[in-house]
């Protein structure tokens, strides 16, 4: 009778774990080297404005307590940087008045920092190049590599690159391109690392709305994605995590957020655990459109295209802009339908209603038509702005992944020619469908 009440209790104290013991992220505290180089003809300037935007994407991810540290670590003494803290920490020995470590010398106090810190982050910009281009400008490629060095265990744990590049009239200008698109890859890159990514919990669930732990103090941002997760216990006693369900952040407060469900296998409960799902925040939609003219003596178009949507830090309203070659389109000139192809770009902006996996979406955009030469050595030089105009457009997609979406479309598209010696206006209704990548 004993083992059995014992047994009902631990099944019990399983459950209750399960339900009400879900893990919480909490704020980890890392310390951040200076960049460091391996080419010492990197000017001041540019190390600075690396340097700056480094730390701006940790404190702006706001889930890091930082250290900031001036000094600049070499890849080659990363190793031996690592030898140092498992020697002080496995031997416990005092440390010395000054650790010196390739070019670098630690105080006391301050190696004492990094041995007490949760991770270390050490960036090395491994490439830098400025050249004129043929424009009469300048580009920039910038490589930048991390090593994060887990203190505790004393080894390294994650380490990734990122490329960047930029171009502008002067070589400064360049640089500072290249550095600007730096933030959102190196954030991307530093969520994607497990030990980094989010955790939570729901707090309270009314209908489709789900109220979790966090808020904007760790960083969550309108249109952040969370998995539900549902541990397993296998017979072999592992625990295997499998998604259950799919949240997007629609409200953003201090310390909760506000989250609509897309799909759940069962009824999300309080105490359900989550994991962020990190992604750069972007959609990408790929379509093909056919427009049938409202004049019936013109022929149809066939409009291939693409629209780059931005999700994250939104949520019913989101901008897009896109390109498209509406094949069909009318060219006058005789030549020019040898010469040239249409290509139009476009900026607008969309409303979203979620309704689970079913999403249905109005949009409008603005257009620039444009003919493009096709021989290269021509396309710098005789562009020709062709017509202006836009479309209307209401979309129903359906999400078959938690990654990828179908949809289908109607609408109307004009282009209103403004060089009638090379182009003639189009309008008429469109429909057409695609497929929508989340990354």
């Amino acid at each position: 009778m004993l083992k059995k009440i014992l047994i009902i209790f631990s099944l019990l104290m399983i459950c209750f774990s399960f339900v009400f013991g879900q893990e919480v992220s909490e704020k980890k505290e890392i310390a951040i080297f200076s960049l460091s180089y391996t080419d010492w003809s990197i000017p001041d300037g540019a190390l600075g404005l690396v340097d700056q935007s480094i730390q701006n994407v940790f404190v702006n991810l706001k889930r890091f307590d930082i250290i900031g540290m001036s000094y600049r670590l070499n890849s080659g003494d990363i190793t031996s940087f690592i030898e140092e803290i498992q020697k002080v920490k496995e031997a416990n020995i005092e440390v010395p008045e000054a650790v010196r470590l390739g070019e670098q010398t630690f105080t006391e106090a301050d190696f004492n920092k990094l041995v007490g810190a949760f991770i270390i982050v050490v960036p090395v910009m491994s490439y830098y190049e400025v050249l004129p281009d043929d424009n009469g400008g300048y580009s920039a490629e910038i490589q930048t590599s991390f090593t994060f060095i887990n203190v505790a265990e004393g080894k390294a744990f994650a380490n990734f690159q990122v490329d960047t590049t930029g171009s502008n009239d002067t070589a400064k200008g360049a640089v500072k391109s290249a550095v600007d698109s730096m933030p959102i890859q190196l954030s991307f890159e530093v969520r994607k690392i497990p030990e980094f990514q989010l955790k939570t919990g729901i707090l309270d669930v009314n209908g489709k709305e789900i109220l979790i732990e966090l808020g904007a103090n760790m960083g969550i941002k309108l249109g952040d994605e969370f998995n539900i997760t549902n541990s397993v216990i296998l017979p072999s006693g592992h625990v295997v995590e499998k998604k259950v369900g799919l949240l997007v952040i629609k409200e953003v407060n201090q310390e909760v957020s506000t989250a609509q469900v897309f799909y759940a296998r069962k009824k999300p409960a309080v105490g359900d655990q989550l994991k962020e799902i990190p992604r750069m925040g972007f959609e990408s939609a790929m379509y093909i459109n056919y427009i049938s003219q409202t004049d019936s003596t013109a022929n149809p178009i066939l409009a291939i295209g693409i629209r780059q949507i931005a999700a994250r830090g939104f949520y019913k309203t989101r901008p897009y802009a896109g390109v498209e070659i509406p094949l069909g389109a009318d060219m006058e000139g005789g030549f020019t339908n040898f010469f040239f192809f249409p290509v139009n770009v476009f900026v607008g902006t969309e409303l979203n209603w979620f309704l689970g996996r079913l999403h249905i979406t109005p949009a409008i955009d603005v257009s620039l038509g444009m003919l493009v030469p096709i021989i290269e050595e021509y396309q710098d030089d005789y562009v020709i702005y062709s017509s202006i105009g836009g479309h209307v457009r209401l979309g129903v997609s359906y999400m078959i992944s938690d990654n990828i979406k179908i949809f289908g479309e109607a609408g109307y598209a004009a282009m209103l020619s403004i060089n009638e010696g090379f182009f003639n206006s189009y309008s008429g209704i469109l429909y057409g469908g695609g497929v929508t990548f989340k990354y």
